[in-house]
């Protein structure tokens, strides 16, 4: 009764250690099953992910049973979970990218199977083409600053995010020396210079790697030079009368496409274009009197925009000074003469006679000759002179006619 008693005891414990010792062996995929990898994607940004699928079929072509368990590897990145069980035949798995460029070479194995690798093209390795541009691609000899945009397209042609991309400059100074792409597959850096600088963008190392390059020129700006025309003196002229500026293009420059002038009182206008070393006049007239800033912003074939100014003083309009002598003669004739020095700063267009008598005459030489018909007479004459700037003098006199 002991003996049966014990041995029935015994039973169940035997049964207990062998099922708990089943139930950790994973069930592994039998001899010359095949493993085959498909992934959803095989280009990559850094930090990207993809689906990992594992297929797997025994040799009598039939999916391996449920629960078998896969282990999948990878020479770059991560996949998670690391070892997973099928459903018919197939297990999914995620592989994620990190932060380092490369080719990711991912496969999978169970029991003796394993499968051929399949490569991910992660970061600078999935670049094919990189294309450069900037915002403008020419700076003033003064410095200027612009953007530079690489643009990475992968094996495929697609824009390629995540990619980083590494900048250099033969001059100047770049705001940053490496950008990831964005998903249009664009990084961007600036550049400051005042000299040619050709910029050059690579993915990836070495010297197979996807390049691209632009030249940035620094040209001089358009600095135009202003001069008054019509004026007594340098940078003056009077109120109420037409100043006319003369606009000079640069040498050693490009053609002026346009110019915008700002006289300062509130006026404007527009002149141009202009070829290198080429002149142009604009005027304008000031109705007050004072200091002006006279500003002319010149906008060259380029693009690039530079303003000259030049300060200009307005005087109250000073009338043409007039003196007359008369000379009488005999018959009743006077012969008047004029005199408008020291007026220089136009010439004189015409003198206008009133000999007081009801008749006059309008001359453009300084002397005339009239006969009055009353001898020993007063006579009021006017004298007036008009310049051919649209200046006016006057003078007013008394003669007596001759006996």
């Amino acid at each position: 009764m002991s003996l049966t008693f014990r041995f029935a005891l015994a039973v169940p414990v035997l049964a207990s250690l062998v099922l708990a010792g089943c139930d950790k062996v994973p069930l592994l995929a039998p001899t010359n099953t095949t493993i085959r990898i498909t992934t959803g994607l095989g280009v990559l940004p850094i930090g990207g992910s993809t689906e990992v699928t594992a297929i797997v079929i025994e040799s009598a072509g039939t999916p391996v049973q449920n629960g078998t368990v896969v282990t999948f590897t990878s020479s770059l990145g991560t996949i998670e979970p690391r070892e997973a069980r099928t459903s018919n035949g197939q297990v999914t798995v995620r592989y994620i990218a990190g932060a380092q460029s490369g080719t990711a070479k991912v496969g999978a194995f169970s029991g003796g199977a394993k499968s051929d690798n399949v490569d991910i093209l992660v970061g600078a390795a999935a670049a094919g083409v990189v294309s450069v541009r900037a915002s403008a691609t020419v700076v003033a000899t003064t410095g200027g600053t612009v953007d530079v945009i690489a643009t990475v397209l992968d094996t495929g042609g697609n824009p390629l995010s995540g990619a980083p991309v590494n900048f250099s400059t033969t001059t100047g100074q770049l705001s940053q020396s490496t950008a990831l792409t964005n998903a249009q597959g664009d990084a961007t850096t600036q550049l400051t210079t005042n000299s040619d600088a050709e910029v050059t963008a690579r993915v990836g190392g070495g010297t197979s790697a996807p390049t691209g390059k632009i030249t940035v020129k620094a040209v001089s700006l358009p600095l135009v030079t202003i001069t008054l025309l019509n004026t007594l003196s340098a940078n003056t002229t009077e109120a109420g009368l037409p100043t006319v500026f003369q606009l000079e293009a640069p040498a050693g420059g490009n053609a002026i496409r346009t110019i915008r002038m700002d006289f300062g009182d509130g006026g404007a206008g527009t002149a141009g274009p202009l070829a290198v070393s080429g002149k142009t006049t604009i005027s304008h007239t000031y109705n007050g009197t004072g200091t002006f800033i006279a500003n002319a912003t010149a906008t060259d074939a380029l693009g690039l925009v530079a303003t000259s100014s030049l300060a200009i003083t307005v005087f109250d309009r000073v009338p043409i000074p007039v003196a007359v002598s008369a000379q009488s003669g005999t018959g009743g004739f006077v012969t008047f003469t004029a005199r408008t020095t020291p007026y220089s700063k136009s010439p004189i267009r015409s003198y206008d006679w009133d000999f007081g008598d009801g008749t006059g005459a309008t001359t453009t030489g300084d002397t005339t000759s009239h006969r009055y018909g009353v001898t020993n007479r007063i006579y009021h004459v006017i004298l007036t002179v008009r310049a051919v700037n649209g200046d006016v003098g006057f003078a007013e006199f008394d003669v007596r006619s001759p006996l």
